[in-house]
């Protein structure tokens, strides 16, 4: 061969090998299909029918939407921690709802929505190849997260019932004495999927548990205003100087408005600077504009008495659900939701019940289940298999969607015939 031929080797480009492995986010996905068929009941994603708060529409169409606004956002960027009244509005939300104290100058930083406070929280609790503890179940971004930043999720187990993490702590030496080696651990209350709400005797557990190993503690606390039979507690609460203790939280969920993308971050002024000099390098900051209104929301003299209707509307639908998917039709209940937007029921009485072909043409109970009120009852679920090895019995629902949608799904869910399924 000669010299210049050689010169023109030419050598293949490779992806990110973890990247590429790492299947798609499960319940975007199957939302996205069914959102292709309308006579689906898209049960599957938490994209909340309700919200933002209907009394303010007309100021922020009227104010925030305006050209001026646009103009005023779209031409500069902010603040790098985000801006100081949304900040402050931030520390007075803790300081409303939580007696809790904290410094909007250096405490807070606003993110591009909880999914970006997680991930940064992740990158300034630990180094590249080091171990963060997650529970199973848990939700499925933490782990998908984790690979992707480098980090090695190392998953603990826990019963789905009542004061699972005491149980926890209590049975897993590995957890009680230094979380296996982890520099952090990501709670997630109330939970998703299962609706779990961690006790006042757990939080204090679990910090011993972290004080012991020097671990920090990720709570991502997004479903915190619908708590139905425990209170719910931020991290904080039991690390009053915020030495370990993470708090990640969003507008999405409890306001309504996923797609606005604003969260923010809560930790010491050590934490802070550090997340925010890490949100400049990856995404350099938010849109002005959505700030604004998340600020008016947060600000609304009367958005706790409407977060309360959200709160009381999802809890009856729980007891509506709960009333229509018996055991009788092969859904139970181990524990009923405590927080959240969701029901996680054990489907693996209905399942019994399916045709032989269409249990052996998925590995888990909760796949085969999902599949089967898809094709069947065209009701859109997510396999509990994606919330861990744990959870391959159940499968989740979304409990945020409209009336309409509500009703339709759990009738029928509750009536759907015993049929074979057909692959289409």
């Amino acid at each position: 061969m000669k010299k210049h031929e050689k010169l023109r080797e030419v050598k293949q480009a490779h992806l990110n090998s973890t990247l590429s492995s790492i299947s798609v986010y499960a319940s975007k996905a199957i939302s996205q299909a069914a959102r292709e068929k309308p006579d689906i009941m898209n049960m599957s994603i938490g994209e909340p029918a309700f919200g933002p708060p209907a009394h303010l529409l007309a100021e922020i169409a009227r104010t925030d939407l305006s050209q001026e606004a646009f103009l005023s956002s779209a031409k500069r960027y902010g603040h790098s921690l985000g801006s100081l009244a949304l900040r402050q509005a931030v520390a007075d939300w803790y300081l409303r709802r939580y007696n809790l104290k904290v410094n909007a100058e250096t405490e807070v930083l606003i993110t591009h929505g909880g999914v970006e406070a997680v991930a940064l929280a992740i990158l300034c609790c630990s180094n590249a190849g080091d171990t963060v503890a997650i529970t199973d179940p848990s939700y499925m971004l933490y782990e998908r997260a984790l690979l992707t930043l480098g980090r090695q999720p190392k998953r603990f187990s826990r019963p789905i019932h009542d004061e699972e993490f005491i149980k926890l702590i209590d049975n897993n030496p590995a957890f009680r004495t230094h979380l296996g080696g982890a520099k952090a651990v990501i709670v997630n209350s109330p939970e998703n999927p299962s609706g779990y709400v961690l006790s006042a005797d757990e939080w204090q557990q679990l910090m011993y548990c972290a004080e012991r190993s020097g671990a920090w503690v990720i709570h991502d606390e997004v479903y915190d205003s619908m708590v139905f039979d425990r209170p719910h507690y931020p991290a904080r609460a039991f690390d009053p100087q915020a030495s370990r203790t993470v708090l990640a939280n969003s507008f999405s969920k409890k306001f309504g408005i996923p797609g606005l993308r604003i969260g923010w971050l809560v930790g010491s002024a050590q934490f802070i600077s550090a997340a925010c000099k890490t949100h400049d390098y990856l995404v350099l900051g938010v849109n002005r504009q959505y700030e604004q209104i998340a600020l008016r929301i947060l600000q609304d003299a009367k958005i706790d008495e409407w977060l309360a209707e959200q709160q009381v509307m999802l809890h009856s639908r729980i007891y509506l659900a709960k009333q229509h998917l018996t055991s009788a039709l092969g859904f139970n209940w181990p524990r009923s939701p405590m927080g959240g937007m969701f029901l996680f029921p054990c489907v693996r009485g209905l399942y019994q019940r399916l045709p032989l072909a269409q249990q052996q043409r998925f590995a888990t109970v909760g796949e085969s289940v999902a599949d089967y009120l898809l094709q069947v009852a065209r009701v859109a679920t997510v396999p509990g298999i994606i919330y861990g090895e744990d959870c391959a019995d159940h499968i989740r629902i979304v409990l945020c969607c409209d009336e309409a949608t509500f009703y339709t799904a759990l009738e029928r869910m509750a009536n759907c015939q015993h049929t074979t399924v057909t692959k289409n």
